[in-house]
C-alpha cells in the first residue's frame, strides 16, 4: 500500500518522476528553478510552442537528459484556478497514478500548488490511494508496477500537511478496506464472514462487536430478518459494533447498513442478466465496517454505533413467499408482495433495534435499495431521504466537500399511503411510482421521531453502465458515502 509523506523542499532532491500542478495563468512563467534548473530550457520550449497550456487535464512529460537525480517531470495541467475544487484535484492526481503505472515507476513526487488549503491537500492524498487500487485477491497481475511512496513537497509547515495525510491517509485505507469486502465473491462472503470481519474490528478495546445469529433473533422476534435469511442454509446474523469514544450518557449516533451477501431477489427471482452483480447488495453493510474502523483509527472522541443486517436472499423449499405477513421487530405487521423488496424489510427490523436499544441522536442508514433511484438519478447520484432537516442539510454539505453526490428526494405523506395495506399494517412495495421514495418511507415507520437519514446508493456503490468514469473509482466497489458519513461524525468529534 502507498505511503504518503510531507517533505521539505530541497534542491538535492532525487526522484523517478516530479509532478507539478500547472494552472494556466501561471504557464508563462513557469519554472522549477527553486527545484532543479535541468528542465527549464525544455519547459519554455513546450511552452512557446503550445504544446503545453495547464488545459484541465492535460499532461506533458519531460524527460531528463542533463543526468541528476530527477528523471522526469510531469506537468499536470490544472485550468483556471477560479474553477478549483476539491473534485476536480482528487480527479486529477488520480490521472497522475495512472500515469506513473504507464511510467513503470514505483515513487513520485508532487510540487503542490502554492497556498494550497487543507481540503487540497486530502484531496490530493484520496486521488493517490483510492485510484491507486485494485481487486487483486483472486488474480495477479504480473505486469502491474505498485505504487510505494508519494511524498509531497511543502514548506515551513511540515508537521501540520504531514497531520492532514496522516488523517486523510487513515480514511482513504477504510475506503479500501472497504472495497476490498465488497467485492469479495457470495461463496466467499456469506453473513458468517462479514461478522467474523466485523469482530476483528474488536483489538480496538474501545470498540465490542456482539453477532447476533438466528436462535437468539427469533427470542427476539427480528421476524423481518428471519423472514428474508430463511431461504438460504447460511444463517442470518444481526451485527452490532459498539464503539466507546465518549462518556456513556453520550447518545450515539448510529449507522446502518444492509448486507445482502448475495441477492437473488427469492421466489421474486430476478433475471439471471448481470445477477452477478448482487453481490455488491451488501455494500451498505460493508460501509459501515469501514466507518466503524476509520472512526477507530482516527481515535475520535465520540460514541458510535455499527448496526449490519446480513443475510443472503435464496429461494428454496423454506423462503419466505409472496403474500406472506412478517411481524417485524417493532410489532408491525408487512404484507410481502415482491421478495426481491428485501431490503427494506431487513433494514427495518433493524432501525427499529437501533431506537429501542441505543436512544440515538441521530440515525444513518446506507442501502443499495433500488432500482427506482439509479431511474431517478442515474449511477452517479445517490438518493437521500430523511426526517430532520438538520440532519439532511449537514449530510448533503459534507458530500459537496468529499465529491461523493447526493440529491434529496421529498418524503411526503402520499409516499407513505401507497404502502397501505388491506390485510397488514403496511405491505413492503408501494408500485412503480416513486419507487425509491416509498422505500424510504416503509423505512420510516420503523425510526419513530429520531433524526434520520436514508441513503439510497444502489447506483452508486459500484461503477457500472452509465457510471461517469472517475480515476479514483477503479473497477467494482467505491465505497461510496463512507468519506461524507465519516466528516458529518468528525463534526460531533469532542463534541
Amino acid at each position: 500500500m502507498v505511503v504518503i509523506e510531507a517533505e521539505n523542499n530541497s534542491s538535492s532532491l532525487g526522484t523517478k518522476l516530479l509532478v507539478n500542478y500547472v494552472f494556466t495563468d501561471q504557464v508563462s512563467s513557469l519554472s522549477l528553478s527553486d527545484i532543479t534548473s535541468d528542465f527549464d530550457p525544455i519547459i519554455r520550449e513546450i511552452v512557446e510552442s503550445k504544446e503545453f497550456t495547464a488545459k484541465e487535464g492535460s499532461m506533458s512529460v519531460i524527460h531528463n537528459t542533463a543526468g541528476s537525480s530527477i528523471k522526469r517531470v510531469l506537468l499536470l495541467g490544472m485550468g483556471d484556478r477560479k474553477n478549483l475544487e476539491s473534485e476536480k484535484t482528487r480527479n486529477l492526481t488520480g490521472k497522475v497514478v495512472n500515469k506513473s503505472k504507464e511510467l513503470a515507476t514505483d515513487e513520485f513526487v508532487i510540487v503542490p500548488f502554492k497556498d494550497i488549503d487543507n481540503e487540497q491537500i486530502s484531496a490530493i492524498v484520496e486521488g493517490i490511494k483510492l485510484s491507486d487500487y485494485s481487486f487483486s485477491n483472486y488474480k495477479k497481475d504480473e505486469d502491474r508496477t505498485d505504487l510505494n511512496q508519494v511524498r509531497i513537497l511543502t514548506g515551513n509547515d511540515l508537521g501540520a500537511i504531514q497531520n492532514i495525510i496522516k488523517h486523510s491517509s487513515v480514511l482513504s485505507d477504510a475506503v479500501i478496506f472497504t472495497r476490498d469486502i465488497s467485492n469479495l465473491p457470495p461463496n466467499d462472503c456469506s453473513p458468517k464472514v462479514l461478522a467474523n470481519l466485523s469482530e476483528k474490528l474488536s483489538s480496538d478495546p474501545k470498540i465490542k462487536v456482539r453477532v447476533i445469529d438466528k436462535e437468539e433473533m427469533e427470542s427476539y422476534g427480528f421476524g423481518g430478518i428471519l423472514a428474508v435469511g430463511r431461504g438460504s442454509s447460511s444463517s442470518p446474523k444481526l451485527i452490532v459494533i459498539e464503539y466507546s469514544g465518549s462518556t456513556k450518557n453520550d447518545k450515539p449516533i448510529v449507522v446502518v447498513g444492509k448486507a445482502v451477501t448475495f441477492d437473488t431477489g427469492g421466489i421474486s427471482i430476478k433475471p439471471s442478466e448481470k445477477m452477478e452483480e448482487m453481490k455488491y447488495d451488501k455494500c451498505g453493510g460493508c460501509n459501515v465496517i469501514g466507518i466503524m474502523k476509520a472512526i477507530s483509527d482516527l481515535d475520535f472522541k465520540t460514541n458510535v454505533i455499527g448496526i449490519i443486517p446480513a443475510v443472503e436472499n435464496m429461494p428454496s423449499g423454506d423462503s419466505y413467499r409472496p403474500g406472506d405477513i412478517i411481524r417485524m421487530y417493532n410489532n408491525k405487521t408487512v404484507e410481502v408482495l415482491n421478495t426481491d423488496a428485501e431490503g427494506r424489510i431487513i433494514l427495518g427490523d433493524a432501525l427499529a433495534f437501533a431506537v429501542k436499544t441505543f436512544a440515538p441522536q441521530a440515525i444513518i442508514d446506507m442501502a443499495t435499495l433500488t432500482g427506482a433511484a439509479i431511474v431517478a438519478l442515474g449511477s452517479n447520484v445517490a438518493a437521500l431521504v430523511g426526517n430532520s432537516r438538520d440532519l439532511v442539510t449537514k449530510i448533503l454539505e459534507y458530500s459537496n466537500q468529499t465529491g461523493e453526490k447526493i440529491w434529496e428526494l421529498p418524503l411526503f405523506d402520499e409516499y407513505k399511503e401507497q404502502l397501505k395495506s388491506s390485510n397488514a399494517d403496511i405491505k413492503n412495495i408501494g408500485g412503480r411510482g416513486g419507487g425509491a421514495i416509498t422505500a424510504a418511507a416503509f423505512l420510516s415507520y420503523f425510526v419513530g421521531d429520531t433524526p434520520w437519514v436514508h441513503l439510497d446508493i444502489a447506483g452508486t456503490a459500484w461503477n457500472q453502465d452509465g457510471t461517469k468514469e472517475k480515476t479514483y473509482n477503479p473497477k467494482g466497489a467505491t465505497g461510496f458515502g463512507i468519506r461524507t458519513i465519516v466528516k458529518f461524525i468528525a463534526s460531533h468529534n469532542a463534541s
